[in-house]
């Protein structure tokens, strides 16, 4: 019971964060292109591409808030399909790692790489990198996830 209810916290918690960042939009805070802060998924931006991320807030004690934003990283072609990730980032801290296209070649692709997602994400926001290890039984979708990551954390950080 306890656990369904923390799973109901969390993801009413999520809505609100969600909403009050489309709130923002709407009043006028757009980002800037290619920094997405919307639950739903773009289309994939051109890989490599970072955009500086919009002004930032401030605090009342006049420090900069860290801007959320994402990079899309590199479409990186594996034997079993191609692999694409985006990088959220607030400030220069991995927050997440969104799979924008996983090997698709067969169902047995689909399912390898449905099973080697999480943990990879788990993996390098735990790192705040791409050094993390392949997942055993998907290693080209490891590589590929790995390679894409790497490219979204240098155009960031570019």
């Amino acid at each position: 019971m306890r656990l369904l209810t923390g799973a109901a916290v969390a993801v009413a918690g999520a809505a609100a964060l969600i909403t009050s960042w489309e709130a923002g939009a709407q009043q006028g805070n757009t980002p800037v292109a290619g920094v997405h802060v919307a639950a739903a998924a773009p289309p994939p931006a051109p890989a490599g591409k970072a955009t500086p991320p919009a002004p930032g807030k401030t605090h009342a004690a006049g420090t900069a808030v860290p801007t959320l934003r994402s990079v899309t990283g590199a479409l990186v072609s594996t034997p079993y399909g191609t692999v694409q990730v985006k990088a959220v980032l607030v400030g220069s801290h991995l927050k997440d790692v969104v799979a924008l296209k996983l090997t698709d070649s067969s169902s047995t692709s689909v399912g390898i790489s449905g099973r080697a997602e999480p943990v990879l994400r788990r993996e390098a926001v735990t790192a705040q990198s791409a050094r993390i290890d392949s997942v055993s039984g998907a290693t080209f979708t490891s590589e590929g996830y790995k390679q894409s990551l790497q490219a979204a954390l240098d155009a960031a950080h570019a």
